[in-house]
């Protein structure tokens, strides 16, 4: 009971905080269903009311860093300019709402970010890179190059928030060498090496996440649980064996 009531405080504050991010999340995919639907001043009232919602966070009380929080501003402002751009491309637009719209998540669901679901998209991405290369068609391929960079920078964010630096970082140099010595690859083969890296790293990385997506607070509600229990079975095992030695004196 004591445990219990100690931890209660704590749970409370945490639960409040999910349902604070909660309502932040749904607020941005509110925002990137409204651009689908080129509401765009719909959706820029929705992201001004996000912007009071967020400012009016205790931000002193989160885990974010201040990395998380420039991540957090530079996608809002541009998620912001998705719905106020005069000359803007719809898929521009939604392309930059789904951006804000990962890294909201990311943030307020870290054990099962919505980035994950990206996995299909960018391989098949990185697939049509390879096509493209073997083909040795130097314009397909760099058109192809620019369609990956689009779709790696639309998640880049949301990833910079989940995964830790080193590894991040070992793909982010992956993908500007594609970007600056991407149409020489076709004849170079060691640059080729490069290309494959870079599909290995991201393949590992989304199973590294999809891995490590187990939430800790279930891991806790487990452990207390099981905790208890085996507790009390010893308790009871203990009285009972005492009893059996009490009896056993009587009977002597």
């Amino acid at each position: 009971m004591l445990i219990f009531v100690l931890c209660m405080p704590t749970y409370s504050n945490a639960s409040e905080h999910k349902e604070y991010w909660s309502t932040l999340n749904e607020t941005s995919d509110k925002v990137l269903q409204l651009v689908k639907q080129e509401k765009h001043e719909e959706a820029r009232q929705l992201l001004d009311y996000f912007s009071k919602q967020f400012l009016a966070l205790d931000h002193t009380q989160t885990s974010l860093t201040m990395s998380d929080l420039q991540i957090v501003t530079k996608s809002f402002e541009r998620a912001m300019e998705s719905v106020t751009a005069v000359s803007m491309t719809q898929i521009e637009r939604v392309r930059l709402a789904t951006e804000f719209r990962l890294v909201v998540d990311a943030l307020a669901s870290p054990h099962h970010p919505l980035w994950l679901s990206t996995e299909q998209t960018m391989m098949k991405a990185m697939n049509e890179l390879k096509g493209s290369m073997e083909q040795k068609d130097v314009q397909a391929f760099r058109h192809k190059i620019n369609e990956f960079l689009r779709s790696y920078q639309m998640v880049r964010p949301a990833l910079i928030i989940s995964v830790e630096g080193v590894q991040v970082q070992k793909i982010e140099s992956l993908v500007q060498f594609l970007d600056r010595y991407g149409n020489d690859m076709i004849q170079d083969t060691s640059m080729q090496k490069q290309l494959f890296m870079l599909e290995s790293e991201l393949e590992n990385l989304y199973q590294q996440v999809k891995e490590d997506s187990a939430d800790p607070s279930l891991i806790w509600v487990m452990l207390t649980i099981g905790g208890t229990i085996i507790i009390s079975l010893s308790y009871v095992g203990w009285k009972k064996y005492r009893a059996e030695k009490r009896r056993v004196k009587v009977r002597d």
